[in-house]
């Protein structure tokens, strides 16, 4: 199946998901992001990323993941025509690109949004390029973060498609590398 039809087939399955059910599946991947951080304490002295959910997204709880550990968490800005991160001043707000006071920050850690993802790390996106472009230039560690549902057996990639350390879902996080489950 190619990129095209599989994004397509992805974005129903998660426009289906009523609100409660991504709420739900929101609050037990939070609960997910908090174990796997409790597992690499070292994460949480360093400047983290995240994202802004779009409709129908599946997100950690930031309220609530902020409240159970003392992170730095910066959140996508467009600088130019490229993505970049930033730590706002207070809360987060914004759609899809952090809104300003912010300041710049290089993270060494990022929760990666995606349409699909495969366990070798494989990571489908949007289409538009602006995370395989970031993180190609970038060593931070990718955390991919899916709802199980968009686990698939294989994601079709290309050269320029960044792959994933770990996937977060709401049901477990997984060692790309090592290949377990924990």
């Amino acid at each position: 199946m190619g990129k095209d039809t599989l994004r397509a087939e992805l974005l129903r399955s998660l426009t289906d998901l009523s609100s409660d059910e991504i709420q739900r599946l929101s609050f037990s991947l939070t609960n997910q992001v908090i174990k796997f951080l409790n597992s690499f304490p070292e994460l949480t002295e360093l400047i983290g990323a995240a994202y802004l959910p779009l409709k129908a997204e599946i997100a950690p709880m930031y309220q609530e993941l902020l409240h159970a550990l003392p992170l730095d968490l910066s959140f996508p800005i467009l600088a130019g025509q490229e993505m970049s991160f930033a730590i706002p001043d207070g809360m987060p707000r914004g759609g899809v690109w952090l809104e300003k006071p912010y300041h710049e920050v290089e993270p060494s850690w990022i929760l990666v949004p995606g349409v699909g993802f495969d366990l070798s790390g494989a990571r489908l996106g949007r289409g538009k390029g602006f995370y395989d472009r970031f993180l190609e230039n970038s060593g931070a560690l990718r955390i991919g973060i899916a709802w199980s549902g968009q686990l698939k057996e294989k994601i079709p990639v290309e050269s320029h498609d960044c792959h994933m350390d770990f996937i977060i879902t709401e049901k477990f996080c997984w060692d790309v590398k090592q290949q377990i489950k924990f």
